[in-house]
């Protein structure tokens, strides 16, 4: 039996790239900055940052990259991709581990304010960039046994937050949207060591 599945909450470390592909589909590279913090010894608490690359193909980049800009809290659930290819200087084989986002939630923006619009770059060599197989579409219904995405991200909020704040931080998301997230609430979630 095998399973791949990843989630990760971290900061867009960099603006988006959305590239054309010759098939006309696009495709987004996002950086999200991840940061871990442990304690060593009695007193002293330490901090690293691991980046990781998120590829996020067709509707999905459509629709959502758009409205994402570097700082952005973002919650991303994926699986791990190897891409392979042929490094045209040297002639060798290179690969590289990535996250294929099948969904995004923006959970807090940065504090920049207004999202500017992207430029789409065609891609001329499309081996590195290519689908590695076809992805679900943006919104997918659930059968029944199946969790929707509220109780999933509520399940979230609670790890993050213990199971009375978790409460709290869902009740406060839920007003929010009710509110054409006019006045969003941006809560610092940077200390949490959030990576399941």
């Amino acid at each position: 039996m095998n399973y791949n599945k990843v989630i990760l909450l971290g900061r867009v470390a960099k603006e988006p790239q959305t590239l054309m592909l010759p098939s006309g589909s696009q495709v987004s590279n996002l950086v999200i900055a991840y940061n871990r913090r442990y304690k060593v010894g009695e007193q002293e608490w330490k901090e690293e940052t691991h980046f990781f690359e998120v590829k996020v193909y067709g509707k999905l980049a459509e629709k959502v990259i758009p409205q994402i800009e570097k700082g952005d809290l973002i919650l991303v659930e994926g699986r791990l991709h190897q891409d392979r290819w042929e490094d045209k200087e040297t002639g060798k084989s290179r690969s590289k581990v990535r996250i294929v986002a099948l969904t995004l939630k923006i959970i807090a923006k940065s504090q920049k304010g207004q999202v500017q619009e992207k430029p789409i770059i065609p891609v001329e060599n499309p081996e590195e960039f290519a689908e590695p197989f076809e992805t679900p579409e943006l919104e997918v219904g659930t059968t029944t046994g199946e969790k929707t995405k509220d109780e999933d991200f509520e399940e979230l909020e609670s790890l993050i937050f213990g199971e009375e704040e978790g409460r709290k931080e869902n009740k406060n998301r839920k007003e929010n949207n009710s509110n054409d997230n006019k006045n969003k609430k941006e809560d610092d979630f940077d200390d949490f060591d959030i990576l399941l």
